[in-house]
């Protein structure tokens, strides 16, 4: 059996926006926590608080962070499936 090497989810900060994935993408503004995923041209309102302390970020602790950070993004995904799917649901239904 072999095993599969673990992805990375790539991320980046830019000021106080830390960008993280790729599409989906989970937008966190760690100055206001006002949140966002971004999934193809449209960005939905994550209403879930994302907490990441300076340290995680200054990359003291690489992987608590990494843990941290797969965690969020997994569950923004969820969310963003989620509402895709109901809005196709809704859509299917006018028809």
């Amino acid at each position: 059996m072999v095993m599969e090497e673990k992805k990375k989810i790539a991320m980046r900060r830019e000021g106080s926006k830390l960008f993280i994935g790729e599409d989906p993408q989970l937008i966190v503004n760690l100055e206001t926590q006002e949140n966002h995923i971004k999934t193809g041209e449209r960005l939905l309102t994550y209403h879930r608080r994302v907490g990441l302390s300076p340290d995680l970020l200054e990359g003291k602790r690489p992987n608590v962070l990494e843990t941290a950070v797969e965690a969020y993004y997994m569950q923004a995904c969820r969310t963003a499936e989620g509402i895709l799917a109901a809005e196709a649901y809704r859509e299917r239904r006018k028809r």
